[in-house]
């Protein structure tokens, strides 16, 4: 297994208004058969692109070891990028300006082209998305924004204070003034509050390593989720904000969504 077995698709983003580029990790026998299948999306962290899963974090070799196994069954794996603007997009909306919609792009264009062409379960049960660093927070932030498209999020590692963690010169194109009711719309914080007694309420799992020095943001968080009553699954481990970490945790994130895809919505 390699990270060849995951093969690069270009679709238009209608969003972005220009072509896109994403990785997809297909189950083994996918062409010998008319299953459909689970999907789980892997966000990259900032400075990343579609190629750091595959390549850095193993992926498509953990999902197979995971299957071979009994840990997780089979399920298309996807792996783009986040919209390829400066240094992150953060995967949402730009206060800033309507060309930088790559919360749209995410959410509308790259599942809408993966439940086109591939044999998907296209229900939000079957459907998770995690991601490391900006990736992680990403992962949550999309899932609570829109709990009818994933029914479950998992971050390794994520910045789960963007606003406190950021300076104002780059969350400012972003989200515009801090304290704003834009702002307000993308944290975390806000948005577990707002979806806690939610029908539809996401399922979320997190870690973090205790050198990262995004760890006091997952603490923050977990605390958080406590006070406020909302079910999760938060771990700490050893380890620093790197790709050795994320490849060994990423089995952590597949296991919870594994146990997440039996359960009746």
């Amino acid at each position: 297994m390699s990270a060849l077995d995951a093969k690069p698709y270009l679709f238009y983003s209608c969003a972005l208004n220009r072509r896109q580029v994403c990785y997809v990790h297909l189950p083994q026998g996918y062409e010998e058969t008319d299953e459909r299948y689970p999907v789980v999306y892997l966000l990259h962290g900032r400075n990343g692109m579609e190629l750091d899963w595959p390549v850095n974090g193993h992926a498509g070799e953990t999902v197979a070891a995971m299957v071979r196994d009994g840990e997780l069954r089979d399920v298309i794996l996807v792996m783009p990028n986040d919209g390829g603007y400066g240094r992150g997009t953060f995967y949402a909306n730009w206060y800033e300006g309507n060309e930088c919609k790559f919360e749209d792009y995410m959410v509308y264009d790259l599942v809408g082209f993966i439940d086109g062409t591939f044999r998907t379960i296209a229900s939000r049960t079957a459907r998770a998305i995690a991601g490391d660093s900006m990736g992680g927070y990403g992962s949550i932030m999309l899932a609570l924004r829109h709990p009818d498209m994933f029914g479950a999020a998992a971050s390794l590692s994520g910045n789960m204070q963007v606003m406190e963690t950021l300076q104002p010169y780059e969350t400012a194109p972003m989200f515009g003034p801090p304290n704003g009711p834009y702002a307000r719309q993308y944290e975390l914080s806000v948005l577990s509050q707002q979806r806690v007694h939610s029908p539809e309420r996401p399922a979320i799992y997190f870690d973090c390593g205790a050198d990262d020095f995004l760890f006091h943001t997952n603490l923050f968080f977990e605390k958080h989720l406590l006070d406020i009553g909302y079910p999760h699954t938060f771990n700490r481990f050893p380890g620093d904000h790197d790709w050795a970490y994320w490849a060994e945790h990423l089995r952590d994130a597949l296991a919870f969504f594994h146990i997440h895809f039996g359960q009746p919505d």
